[in-house]
């Protein structure tokens, strides 16, 4: 089995500290005071999840339920990511509703949407103006939230994208974002982690090769794969990049290629039944006997295709989003994973369900901090600079969106997938700080790598 070994402060073995919160000085300067009320608020958990945080201040909560919608695959191939999304999200707005609702007042309705169709700016259209939801939370594909994310700036409608990596969505399609916000990291964390994990951790590899999807999510993560083997001066050859296009069934092509130019390591953002499809055409055609591969957040396949992962394979979630392996960051991780398993009778390997938590909670979390700090339930101008600078604690670990971003921030996580135990887990794991994998406030992940 592949073992891999730290080498120097860049790289740290095992998990995050689970109190990985930002000094509270830096977090708050220049925060106004709803922001400044709402960072400290974020620390606990709204609505009966985690450590109760009474309501300090009084005023009027709307008696009328919350409307939100989420949108994600649930059918198609991308489901695989969709389906545990949704099943989390309705989890959790169950458990917010039986609290008595939003500052235990105010139930949520929600209402979900499939993602996939070819009309999803007509979708939003509708779903932001003719049905005029409170909030609208969801997106997997990066080509819908670059689609979405100019629209939902221009309707003025507050946005949560819970899932999309691609950086192109804040360096490209929405440069000065108002009511549009991420609460998950972008591909950077996934990308560069990966390749501060090729530098510190793998110094025995020589000769580096991709496979990713050939659309935007694909291209972004091997675009910030290689500008990042240039900009830390890592000492090995890229010898072979494939593009396999999205929804593919057939990687014999892809397959024969690797084979030939046989490369220690190869980055992969391949998901969904892309992946289980590399997978096991990989897998029969012996890939991986001298090659390691690295799948940036390819977790889901535990679950999707067990039988089709070896051991001593290198896996990211997309940050720290995984059931087992000896992750209990807290008390909400150990909650989350029993919950779903008893709710859904499986595990939630897939990232994109802890992407749901986190989308939603910061939703409520923002709603609740701005009222406990004005008394005023919070209009959306009020909501928007809520949601700015909020942090609060999750199942993967403490979360926080810097002050000045729109972008949540998280640290890069990977393991080795073991069989041994009675799951299939991440073992021999390492983790990366946040400030290692995300570009500064002021930056664009592009100059940010230009520049190191």
């Amino acid at each position: 089995m592949t073992s891999i070994r730290p080498d120097g402060d860049i790289v740290k073995r095992g998990v995050p500290p689970a109190e990985s919160r930002v000094d509270r000085r830096t977090f708050l300067k220049g925060a106004g005071a709803a922001t400044i009320a709402a960072s400290f608020a974020g620390c606990n958990n709204p609505a009966g999840d985690g450590d109760d945080s009474s309501v300090e201040a009084g005023g009027d909560i709307p008696t009328e339920p919350l409307e939100m919608a989420t949108v994600a695959f649930t059918s198609g191939s991308a489901s695989v990511f969709g389906t545990p999304m949704m099943q989390s999200a309705r989890m959790v707005v169950d458990k917010i509703n039986e609290a008595g609702g939003i500052l235990g007042e105010r139930e949520i309705s929600l209402d979900e949407y499939d993602e996939n169709t070819e009309e999803v700016a007509q979708l939003y259209r509708r779903l932001a103006t003719q049905d005029d939801y409170d909030i609208i939370i969801g997106f997997v594909s990066s080509a819908n939230a670059l689609t979405v994310g100019p629209i939902a700036e221009e309707l003025q409608q507050p946005t949560i994208i819970w899932d999309t990596g691609t950086t192109e969505l804040f360096d490209d399609a929405v440069t000065d974002p108002q009511y549009l916000f991420r609460t998950c990291a972008s591909s950077s964390t996934d990308a560069v982690g990966a390749a501060l994990v090729l530098e510190n951790a793998l110094t025995d590899i020589e000769t580096v090769a991709g496979v990713n999807q050939d659309y935007a999510y694909g291209r972004n993560n091997w675009n910030l794969f290689s500008q990042a083997v240039e900009a830390f001066d890592i000492d090995v050859d890229i010898v072979e990049a494939r593009f396999p296009p999205f929804g593919n069934e057939d990687f014999s092509s892809t397959v024969s290629a690797l084979n030939d130019s046989n490369p220690d390591f190869i980055f992969s953002s391949l998901w969904g039944g892309d992946l289980v499809n590399f997978m096991t055409q990989a897998n029969d055609r012996g890939l991986f006997d001298d090659t390691l591969p690295c799948f940036s957040g390819g977790t889901h396949i535990f679950r999707d295709a067990p039988d089709q992962v070896p051991d001593g394979l290198l896996f990211g979630a997309r940050g720290p989003h995984v059931p087992y392996g000896g992750f209990g960051w807290n008390s909400l991780h150990d909650n989350f994973v029993s919950s779903f398993e008893s709710r859904y009778g499986e595990s939630p390997y897939a990232h994109g369900a802890f992407h749901a938590w986190q989308g939603i909670y910061a939703y409520v979390n923002a709603i609740e901090n701005a009222f406990n700090a004005s008394g005023v339930y919070p209009d959306n101008d009020a909501l928007v600079k809520s949601l700015e600078g909020l942090g609060f604690d999750t199942p993967s670990g403490f979360l926080n969106i810097p002050e000045g971003s729109h972008n949540a921030i998280e640290p890069s996580f990977w393991g080795l997938s073991d069989s041994s135990g009675e799951n299939l887990a991440l073992t021999d794991s390492i983790w990366i700080a946040k400030e290692q994998v995300n570009p500064p406030v002021e930056q664009t992940t592009e100059e940010w790598l230009g520049n190191i």
